[in-house]
């Protein structure tokens, strides 16, 4: 099973046949609809040109489902994808080879995995893949870092070869707001998204199999702007500030803003946030909280909240909380209290409940039967910095100021020794593994090369966990292997770990 480009388990058999100007003909007769979202990525990513038909192909596509087990937890694709098996099967047959599989994506996702092969040849590979899990993601925090439509689309490019298949953008936050709402003109900020930008990154990224989740991050993390067009409970530091639907003003643009959402991303899931609302009083988190779940739900879409949003119990059977506070990362009101400047005392006060609270979030989640989307901040946040050095000096230096300094480092490959399922809050609270998905935010990411040396290698091993388990050794070769894509991408300042790239 593959999260990397090259299965981990894949079997080649020789060539074929050669490649002359690295040309794949690939006769797709069975699925046209995917030629040139697969012409486009095998261009960009791999420097193969794909063409389609032909009186000899390389590659016949092969409409017949393959038998392998059901992906689990929830399916974020919309409409007449949602449940197709994304499984597939490549064999040499002669001197071409066939991709079997049932569905749209399975063919595509067998298409990555040759073009990671073929090069100047036709490698004579026999695969047999499927995913462990329907929900491989990637959350990016644009707001604190705004990251321009065509660097978004690298991003998805990214998620593509590596088998992921959910960009969640975390649209709003304390630092701003990056996307129009008609009717609130002052609220977004200068540079953000257009609703133009927003259907173009949903196209580009239906195209290639990766389903887009926005968020709006309600009630707290609110960005100064929003005080121009509804009332804003503030506080003594910015984290304080909240919004009250008990104004009907915040209701009403709340209904705009994920209404604008739900116009642009057919994604079935809008992601409502609830996290860290630190300056909400615990009836106005409820409040707020239950009306973005009704609003969300008149739209026809599921909601999503952070693990918190299962405070207010507006979630149920169906709905998606998203675990995030790992064991070793849940603070200490106490202890932080003594150990932070005095102009944050005030914050750690009012805030202390609030974490302390984070570790009975699983169990409300559990109780009310609402499944996890995994993120949680060890192994799957990657502002932590790797704890291996970099085999580049230079690098080494760079990397200092990158990455959250609160979290503990750890090593690059942990996240192959994680299960999900086993995991201590999920096992004791009999909590639904809905999915699993990585997590960047950017307080420290200046541009692409800086979100490159925390997003990679560590993005393709989430994908390969999320596929299915695989030995570190055959990871280690795949990811080695896969670097002139990361490099034609935009992501050549990949982290040079010394446990990966050894010099």
């Amino acid at each position: 099973m593959t999260g990397l480009p090259l299965p981990v388990r894949a079997v080649a058999h020789g060539t074929l046949r050669r490649l002359p100007g690295r040309v794949l003909r690939v006769d797709a007769a069975a699925r046209p609809e995917i030629v040139d979202a697969v012409t486009a990525l095998a261009a960009r990513a791999f420097e193969v040109t794909v063409t389609a038909g032909g009186c000899a192909p390389d590659v016949v596509l092969v409409d017949a489902p393959v038998p392998a087990p059901a992906a689990l937890g929830a399916d974020p694709r919309a409409g007449e994808r949602r449940g197709r098996s994304e499984a597939y099967r490549i064999r040499p047959t002669s001197d071409r080879l066939e991709i079997a599989a049932g569905s749209a994506e399975g063919h595509f996702r067998g298409l990555v995995t040759l073009l990671a092969a073929c090069g100047e040849a036709l490698p004579g590979l026999e695969v047999d893949d499927h995913p462990r899990y329907a929900w491989r993601g990637l959350s990016l925090d644009v707001v604190r870092r705004r990251f321009p439509v065509d660097e978004v689309c690298r991003v998805i490019d990214l998620l593509a070869v590596h088998g992921m298949n959910v960009l969640h953008l975390h649209l709003t936050d304390t630092q701003g707001w990056t996307f129009a709402v008609p009717g609130y003109e002052a609220l977004a900020d200068d540079d953000a998204y257009t609703a133009a930008d927003l259907d173009a990154l949903e196209a580009y990224a239906r195209a290639r199999f990766v389903t887009i989740v926005p968020e709006v991050d309600v009630p707290g993390h609110v960005p100064a702007r929003m005080a121009r067009v509804v009332p804003v409970r503030e506080g003594v530091h910015p984290f304080l500030a909240a919004i009250d639907t008990d104004d009907p003003g915040v209701e009403a643009l709340l209904a705009a803003a994920f209404g604008e959402l739900a116009a642009h991303f057919a994604s079935p899931h809008l992601h409502l946030g609830g996290d860290e609302a630190f300056g909400a009083s615990a009836e106005g988190f409820a409040r707020t909280v239950a009306a973005a779940s009704r609003i969300i739900r008149a739209r026809g879409r599921t909601p999503i909240g952070w693990q918190e949003a299962g405070r207010a119990g507006a979630l149920g059977p169906g709905d998606l909380g998203q675990l995030w506070i790992a064991e070793r990362d849940r603070l200490d009101p106490e202890k932080l209290a003594d150990t932070v400047p005095a102009e944050f005392r005030a914050l750690v006060a009012q805030a202390g409940p609030l974490l302390a609270e984070s570790a009975h979030d699983p169990a409300r989640l559990g109780a009310a039967g609402v499944g996890v989307i995994v993120s949680s901040s060890d192994p799957l946040y990657l502002d932590r910095r790797p704890s291996e050095p970099s085999i580049d000096a230079a690098q080494r230096a760079a990397a200092e100021r990158l990455g959250n300094p609160g979290y503990e480092p750890t090593p690059s490959l942990s996240v192959l020794d994680w299960q999900p399922e086993t995991q201590p809050d999920i096992a004791a609270n009999g909590l639904t593994v809905a999915g699993v998905e990585a997590a960047l935010w950017c307080e420290t990411v200046r541009d692409l090369d800086d979100a490159a040396t925390l997003l990679l290698p560590r993005l393709a091993f989430v994908a390969q966990k999320a596929w299915g388990d695989a030995d570190r050794d055959g990871v280690r070769a795949a990811a080695a292997s896969t670097t002139a894509v990361w490099e034609r991408l935009g992501f050549g300042a990949f982290h040079r770990s010394r446990e990966i790239f050894r010099p």
